[in-house]
């Protein structure tokens, strides 16, 4: 079976790291520089259990139960396994302790330490003794299996043998070179004692040395040429048979220690320094290592099949008592096999070359020959007999090639986002914008610390943890926890609203039988949380259960944000290495609920990775982050799909270094994270600081300019997409604001077509004016390839810039369409509000038929007045042949009489007329026009328009007399109003101030073109105006003020206020007024110098 190597996987932080397998081989227990020791159950184990042992720790031994770890406290410590509590000091040193082993029976220790002694002492009664002769750092220490001998290497280059009776040294090599700590040294020289034999073997340079027992002389050597760097390591396999052995330069080979042949060779795959290695005691087929930089790896079947175990011995006399050992198992259903398969292959051939039985070419004991000479000497007299008959040789037969498919994938466990590991004695529980909840879970307390960011939300909170709460999440609102079920009680949610407004401030929730919460999430009002059973249960804040519904696969987290709530899931079984998830994102509540469709997709992480992180952006994009720092947000515009916006190990200094997500905003650009030293999780103590990185796209050729400016654009496109999500929730927001985060796009596309222009790439500089989101960019960039000579591009950037006008005029157009319909929808509500028969409409009596059809004429006219003054007019000849006016003469409005009660809200007529049937009990000004400008020229919105329009203005309680007056006034009002229609309820845009100028022109030029396609053909031209020209149209526009009805009604209001006596003298004043101001009108007419010009050019 071939070796199988499994992918390196972080263990601890980058330096030194030790390793050791338990007794049974099942765990593989670790210590490195960051001061954990952690104990896997396998490579593939994601939930190491970790135990923190101080700042380092240098050693990690295990023996009958228990593990020894040697730290920088100088102290060998014991640790209950596995979980790790302290179980006394076995010895102390007066520096740090480098290296530490047991003897065979596992009574003793021996350790060495930097302050050049070395120590061996019985674990049972702590007594030890002390060696002494060393004049540097101890190295490494190795016992003899008879307990007789103990070696030792230091860094003042010898290797010392000790006898343990005396503690003398009986033995010194000068083998290694000299440093002055074991950190700088270039070689470990991890000694050992062979099992059986009891020589000593030593690492030496680029060789392995083997020295004899007693006589101390070096017999043999073990070399391959492969070797290229110094050797470090060597250590025996259980059975004493293989030698393995590691290099600095990550090569590691295994040697047959009887042949001296190299039968295996590995090679790390960065060729970083391979700092330990350890077999697994149960078996040759497995290897365990760890390099410098703190990563684990394990080589499987490391021997060829066939040779695993120790070599058979032949029976001889009375010794087939021990023939059907269990170690020889293997071997006598290997050889069965092999005669069957041999036996098949005779069946099987037909031709006339014979195939040698096995008897022949197995030579079969009997009783009488017994010996290892017989054997021989008949298996060497079956091959003669073979070649002098003609017959083939023999040939060994071959082992047979099982395939072995594919191992599935552990699925990735459930976690909460913002969290870190449940077994950590002291870890966060959760850390997001709102606050960070803490837990602390030891001997002597278990508890949880609650921390709001803003004090303001609420002050911090202390719970005892009796209920083993391991589930935690909290908003501006609430805080949830959720437990395990644990013997009789079941799994239960536990909610704080704090900001309840009763007392009563907190309720829980327990789970059906059997039934495990796995994940939770709050939202803005409701809860969300997950069990084991794919279910998805929904609550309010205040306690009430919602809606429930099922995933398709277990759950692996959940996130939340305002109405939305995200599922990541398991699908399926992945391809070897990978995680298969889906994720769904659905609104939980609100009016778009119905109308937004969840995003069941696949959710895409890196290869050979795990999700690490969910959320929300803080404009509420999801957003996921997996263990190889690759962060993804949810692209909206395209699919949705999800797009890479940034790689979080592009910024760390190490290779052990991580960032902690903890949150994002995508205005600004900022992922919010804590930079984890040699570590994957920060310490609760003291409160780590939170950091920012930026956003990169991985877009290609990121060094150049034309990448960086690619890179810049998208980045700024896609983090500012949240506003057309927001626009399609119906949420409000400003428009200043969306103009500010698209500002950097544009910036982007204006160098990019820079760029493109001056490599003279015109054909892709008119792809990026394709790109540009209106029209006026699109004129600087016809401006700027104009004034760099690329004429035939700036022809085509003008036929871009034409569609782009006709494109946005139409859709203002259509805006203005819905903006109507709108209007026209909320009068009709608001006018069938005032139908509504009340008490009090049936008290002072109904509306009679006349006035009915009386306010419903009323109504149209007022509709096709709105219609004609949206149409741009004119006095002269031209736009009077053209568009021939209906005269607007006002409508008769039957008043209420005296007995009869007014409605205040009732919408009205702007001109009305009062009749003599009529004028008991109302105003003669309601009927008035006043044409006088206003003196203020602040523009009015359509909002404050509408408002004006539904104020009526009330009755007088006594009427004046002078009636005919009033009447005679009304008809040169009228009069005046037909002739010069200058009320204006919409401010109109400088294109149809330019279309009013123009349409005789465009009349002459095409007097087929229906009036349709004359609208296109203007906006075409007025397209093709310069920004200046545009820029004094839209002037002209904006000069023109909506203020002639506000002036009538202020001066109405000030009429009615007075009292009867001076009502004819305002009338004259007020006609006075009119006169004047139909002169002023006209000048807005005029045209001006420069749209002469520009019309002068066109022709």
């Amino acid at each position: 079976m071939p070796v199988t190597k499994k992918p390196m996987r972080y263990a601890h932080s980058e330096g030194h790291t030790d390793l050791c397998f338990d007794d049974t081989g099942r765990y593989i227990l670790t210590c490195g520089s960051d001061g954990d020791a952690r104990i896997w159950e396998g490579l593939e184990d994601d939930d190491a259990q970790s135990h923190r042992i101080g700042d380092r720790v240098y050693a990690i031994s295990y023996k009958d139960g228990r593990f020894f770890t040697a730290s920088d406290t100088n102290t060998i410590q014991a640790h209950t396994f596995p979980d790790g509590a302290p179980d006394g000091i076995v010895t102390r040193f007066t520096a740090p302790v480098t290296h530490m082993c047991f003897s065979a029976s596992g009574t003793h220790m021996v350790a060495g330490a930097s302050d050049f002694s070395v120590k061996m002492v019985e674990v049972e009664t702590s007594s030890q003794k002390v060696f002494t002769g060393h004049k540097a750092p101890v190295l490494s220490v190795a016992v003899d299996t008879t307990e007789e001998f103990m070696a030792s290497s230091s860094c003042d280059g010898t290797v010392k043998i000790w006898k343990i009776d005396d503690q003398s040294c009986v033995k010194s090599f000068d083998l290694l070179p000299k440093c002055n700590d074991a950190s700088v040294s270039k070689t470990l020289c991890r000694l050992v004692w062979h099992p059986k034999s009891g020589k000593l073997i030593v690492p030496v340079d680029k060789e392995v040395r083997i020295y004899e027992r007693s006589s101390w002389e070096m017999s043999r050597t073990l070399k391959d040429d492969s070797i290229k760097e110094v050797m470090s390591i060597v250590t025996f396999s259980p059975c004493g048979r293989y030698l393995a052995a590691a290099c600095i330069d990550g090569a590691m080979l295994v040697f047959d220690f009887t042949t001296g042949t190299c039968i295996q060779r590995e090679k790390h795959e960065k060729s970083l320094t391979v700092c330990a290695l350890a077999w697994n005691p149960k078996g040759n087929h497995e290897l365990a290592y760890c390099d410098n930089q703190g990563q684990l790896g394990v080589i499987e079947d490391v021997i060829p099949e066939g040779q695993v175990g120790v070599p058979v011995k032949v029976a001889t006399g009375n010794q087939f008592d021990g023939l059907f050992d269990d170690s020889d198992d293997d071997m006598l259903i290997q050889a069965s096999n092999q005669g069957k398969r041999v036996a098949d292959v005779e069946d099987d051939s037909d031709d006339d070359l014979t195939v040698a039985r096995p008897k022949q070419r197995m030579a079969i004991l009997d009783e009488d020959s017994m010996d290892v000479d017989s054997v021989s000497k008949a298996t060497m007299d079956s091959n003669i007999d073979d070649s002098v008959s003609g017959r083939y040789s023999p040939v060994p037969a071959r082992q047979p090639v099982y395939a072995q498919g594919p191992k599935p994938t552990p699925m990735q466990k459930a976690f909460q986002p913002g969290s870190t590991p449940v077994h950590l004695t002291n870890r966060f529980m959760m850390w997001n914008s709102v606050g960070i909840i803490r837990q602390y879970n030891t001997e002597e307390e278990s508890s949880i610390d609650i921390e709001f960011h803003d004090t303001a939300t609420h002050h911090a909170m202390h719970l005892d943890n009796s209920l083993n709460h391991t589930m935690a999440d909290m908003s501006s609102e609430a805080v949830i926890l959720a437990s395990e079920s644990e013997e009789d009680n079941p799994s239960t949610l536990l909610c704080l609203h704090f900001a309840a407004w009763d007392s009563s401030k907190e309720w829980t929730v327990a789970m059906e039988e059997k039934e495990e919460i796995k994940a939770i999430t709050i939202g803005t009002g409701w809860v969300a949380v997950a069990t084991d059973k794919r279910n998805i249960r929904l609550f309010t804040v205040g306690g009430v259960q919602l809606e429930m519904f099922c995933i398709p696969g277990p759950v692996v987290a959940m996130a939340a944000h305002s109405n939305q709530l995200m599922v990541v899931y398991h699908t399926g079984t992945g391809v070897p290495g990978d995680q298969c998830l889906g994720a769904m994102i659905i609104p939980i509540v609100g009016k778009r609920r119905f109308g937004v469709r969840g995003c069941g997709e696949s959710l895409p992480i890196s290869p050979k990775s795990t999700l690490s992180w969910i959320g929300f952006s803080a404009e509420g994009t999801p957003f996921t982050v997996d263990s190889l720092g690759i962060v993804r947000m949810l692209n909206r515009r395209l699919g949705p799909s999800w797009c890479p916006v940034a790689n979080t190990k592009s910024h760390i200094k190490g290779k052990s270094d991580h960032f902690w997500i903890v949150g994002v905003l995508e205005n600004p650009q900022q992922i919010r994270c804590i930079a984890c030293k040699g570590s994957t999780y920060p310490p609760t103590l003291p409160r780590p600081a939170v950091g920012i990185l930026t956003f990169q796209i991985p877009l290609c050729e990121l060094t150049s300019d034309k990448g960086q400016y690619e890179e810049a654009y998208w980045r700024s496109h896609l983090l500012s997409g949240h506003f057309d999500y927001w626009a399609a929730q119906g949420l409000a927001f400003e428009e200043t604001d969306k103009e500010d985060a698209s500002k950097p796009s544009r910036d982007s596309l204006m160098q990019m077509f820079a760029l493109a222009c001056k490599s003279d790439r015109e054909y892709r500089a008119a792809e990026i004016c394709e790109m540009m989101p209106n029209q006026y960019i699109v004129q600087l960039a016809i401006k700027y390839a104009s004034r760099l000579r690329h004429l035939q591009l700036a022809q085509r950037i003008s036929e871009i810039a034409r569609r782009k006008a006709e494109e946005e005029l139409a859709q203002a157009n259509e805006n203005e369409d819905e903006e109507e319909l709108q209007e026209d929808f909320r009068t009709e509500m608001h006018s069938a509000y005032n139908h509504v028969e009340t008490e009090w409409s049936h008290r002072n009596g109904r509306r009679n038929a006349d006035e009915e059809d009386n306010y419903q004429d009323q109504t149209r006219d007022q509709e096709d007045e709105e219609v004609a003054q949206e149409t741009p007019t004119r006095v002269s000849g031209p736009m009077l042949s053209m568009n021939p006016k209906k005269e607007i003469t006002p409508k008769t409005v039957l008043l209420p009489s005296s007995g009869t009660r007014k409605n205040p809200f009732k919408l009205g007529g702007s001109a009305t007329k009062t009749t003599p049937a009529s004028s008991k009990g109302s105003s003669v000004f309601d009927s008035m026009t006043r044409n006088a400008k206003s003196k203020s020229p602040v523009e009015k919105s359509p909002e404050d328009l509408k408002q004006k329009k539904k104020v009526q203005t009330q009755t007088k309680l006594f009427p004046s007399k002078k009636v005919a007056k009033t009447e005679s006034l009304e008809k040169k009002e009228n009069m005046s109003s037909q002739a010069s229609p200058i009320v204006q309820e919409k401010k109109r845009s400088g294109f149809q101030l330019w279309m009013e100028e123009h349409r005789s022109r465009l009349q002459e030029e095409t007097p087929d073109i229906p009036e349709a396609d004359m609208m296109s053909l203007a906006a075409q031209e007025f397209g093709k105006l310069s920004k200046d020209e545009k820029k004094e149209w839209n002037a002209k526009a904006k000069g023109e003020t909506i203020t002639t009805e506000d002036s009538d009604r202020k001066k109405r209001k000030r009429d009615v206020i007075d009292e009867n006596s001076q009502s004819e003298t305002r009338i004259k004043n007020s006609t006075k007024d009119d006169d004047s101001n139909l002169a002023k009108k006209k000048r807005p007419l005029l045209q001006t110098t420069n749209a002469k010009l520009a019309a002068f050019k066109k022709d």
